[in-house]
C-alpha cells in the first residue's frame, strides 16, 4: 500500500493531529517534522520537541527529522544528535533528514543520529528557493553519504519541490523532478518520495461566511507523476515555508480536505465576540457535499468539527482549528492512497 509521507511544522496542532491516528494509520505515514526558529533558544527548542514526540506520537511511529532551520544548540553542537540520543532513550525511532548543501559537522552528526536509530536516514534535495538539480545533486550524494557514514540503501529519498500555486508550476515541477528520477531514481532508495506544497501563505483575501475551493496542486502534480511511481508528500494543510508568529486572535477559520480541493472556510465573529461562529462555521461544513459519509467517524478532527456543529461547548481557537483540520487531511489522503481510483 502507498505510503503517505506529510511535511510538518513542529507546532502544537500538528502534534495534537499526529497523536490521534488510529491504530491501522500509524503503518501508512511517514511524517517528517521541521525544526522552526522560535523565540527560544535552540536547546529549549529542542527540549520542547523532544517532549511533544514523547507525549504525542504514537507507538510504532517514524519520524524523519529536520534541523536545517536549527542546527545547532546554544553550546554550538549539533542539535539533531541531541534529540536523536534523548528520543533513543525513550525507545521513539527517528531518521535523520540530511541536505547535501549541509555543511561537514552537521553531516557527521546525522550519521551519529543514524546510527542510535537502525542506521536509517532521509535524504531530502531541494530548498525553498532552489529546485533539486540533478546533476549537481548526484555528485554531491556520494560525497555526503560519506561522510555520514551512511549506506544509500538505508536512505529514503525525498525529492522536495516546495511551492506549487498553479498549472505552469506543475508543469515546472513535474519536468524537473522526472529529470531527477531519470538521474537518482534507480540506486537502490528504501523509498523514493516526491514531496510539494500548495497552501497559500496567508488566507485573509478570501472572503468570509462561505467556503472557497483552493486546488491542490501538490496532489496534481504527483497524479502527473503516477507513471513513475514515487510516493506521496506534501505540506499538509500548511504553507511550506517556517511559521511566523501568527495573527493575534483570527477569524474562525479552517482548512478542510476534498478531493482535489481545500475547502477555506473563515467566519466572521458575532458582535459578541468571541469564537463561537465556529459553530455556525460547522454546520456549513457538515451540511457541505465534502463533508464525507463516514461523518464524524472520518477522523478525530471530524468528530471535533462535528460536535461544533451542534453547539456543544468549546468551539476552539486557532491551534485546535489546525489540529483537527490537519487530522481530517491526514485521514482524507491515506483514504486517497488507498483508494486511487475514488479519488
Amino acid at each position: 500500500m502507498a505510503q503517505y509521507w506529510p511535511v510538518l511544522k513542529a507546532r502544537a496542532g500538528e502534534f495534537k493531529a499526529l497523536g490521534q491516528l488510529r491504530d491501522h494509520e500509524v503503518s501508512r505515514i511517514h511524517p517528517l517534522f521541521e525544526l522552526s526558529p522560535s523565540d527560544d533558544s535552540p536547546t529549549k527548542s529542542g527540549l520542547k520537541f523532544v517532549r511533544q514526540v514523547r507525549e504525542a506520537v504514537p507507538a510504532g511511529l517514524v519520524l524523519g527529522v529536520d534541523t536545517t532551520y536549527v542546527r545547532v544548540n546554544d553550546d554550538g553542537r549539533p542539535l539533531i544528535t541531541e534529540i536523536a540520543s534523548d528520543l533513543a532513550q525513550w525507545g521513539v525511532p527517528i531518521a535523520p533528514v540530511i541536505r547535501l548543501h549541509d555543511p561537514d559537522e552537521q553531516l557527521s552528526a546525522c550519521g551519529e543520529a543514524a546510527r542510535l536509530h537502525g542506521e536509517t536516514a532521509i535524504v531530502r534535495l531541494g530548498s525553498l528557493t532552489t529546485d533539486p538539480d540533478p546533476v549537481a545533486d548526484s555528485s554531491r550524494l556520494s560525497r555526503a553519504l560519506s561522510i555520514a557514514r551512511i549506506s544509500l540503501e538505508r536512505c529514503h529519498l525525498v525529492v522536495d519541490m516546495a511551492e506549487v500555486s498553479s498549472e505552469r508550476d506543475v508543469s515546472r515541477a513535474e519536468q524537473v523532478a522526472r529529470n531527477v528520477l531519470d538521474s537518482l531514481g534507480n540506486q537502490g532508495w528504501a523509498s523514493i518520495v516526491v514531496a510539494s506544497g500548495a497552501m497559500p501563505s496567508s488566507l485573509t483575501s478570501l472572503p468570509r461566511n462561505e467556503a472557497t475551493p483552493l486546488t491542490r496542486w501538490d496532489w496534481k502534480l504527483w497524479e502527473k507523476l503516477a507513471d513513475r511511481g514515487p510516493e506521496f508528500g506534501d505540506y499538509a494543510i500548511a504553507h511550506p515555508t517556517p511559521p511566523g508568529t501568527g495573527a493575534r486572535g483570527p477569524l474562525p477559520s479552517l482548512r478542510y480536505t476534498a478531493s482535489g480541493n481545500w475547502w477555506i472556510y473563515r467566519w466572521a465573529r458575532h458582535q459578541t465576540g468571541g469564537n463561537d461562529s465556529f459553530y455556525d462555521l460547522c454546520q456549513a461544513l457538515v451540511a457541505s457535499e465534502h463533508w464525507p459519509t463516514e461523518g464524524s467517524d472520518f477522523s478525530w478532527g471530524d468528530s471535533e468539527l462535528a460536535r461544533c456543529a451542534r453547539h456543544q461547548p468549546g468551539p476552539g481557537n486557532a491551534t485546535q482549528w489546525r489540529a483537527w483540520g490537519t487530522s481530517h487531511h491526514l485521514a482524507h489522503v491515506m483514504s486517497e492512497l488507498a483508494n486511487p481510483l475514488a479519488s
